[in-house]
């Protein structure tokens, strides 16, 4: 892989985890092409255009609202070329809310796939694989509730 490619990828997420923690939805938007294939938890395929996803991303930031998530970790873990144009990238989300005054603790950390494609002189996000968050967001609402009793 060539590694302007890799720094690409690394810089791409980069940007997109500061947008998340923005709440930007219409920016979070742009790093994908669409329609979107999106790939759920349960095995289910969608072809998502870009108002269905903003509805989907919206949803996601206010749960992680709720949760009081103060602050969005990404590390990308491992990158597959898949061909010239095309490149597999598993990242790793951790996320954190606060804990103390200066204080922050891991409230769940997960996995998401992302296939990306060169878009002209860009990096686009093409197909989004859910790993495992659905089911890291529900566990850590319900230890927020057993917590708050």
């Amino acid at each position: 892989m060539q590694p302007s490619r890799l720094e690409g990828i690394n810089s791409l997420f980069l940007d997109y985890r500061r947008h998340f923690e923005t709440g930007d939805v219409e920016q979070i938007a742009d790093f994908y092409r669409f329609p979107l294939l999106y790939y759920r938890e349960d095995g289910v395929k969608l072809s998502v255009n870009r108002d269905e996803f903003i509805q989907q991303v919206a949803k996601l930031l206010n749960a992680y609202c709720r949760l009081g998530v103060c602050q969005i970790l990404g590390t990308v873990t491992e990158v597959i070329e898949l061909n010239d144009y095309c490149t597999l990238a598993s990242v790793r989300w951790t996320l954190l809310h606060p804990q103390g005054d200066d204080k922050a603790i891991e409230l769940y950390s997960s996995h998401t796939r992302y296939l990306i494609t060169e878009a002209g002189e860009s990096l686009q996000i093409d197909g989004l694989i859910i790993v495992d968050e659905s089911a890291k967001i529900r566990e850590a609402a319900r230890a927020r509730k057993r917590a708050q009793r």
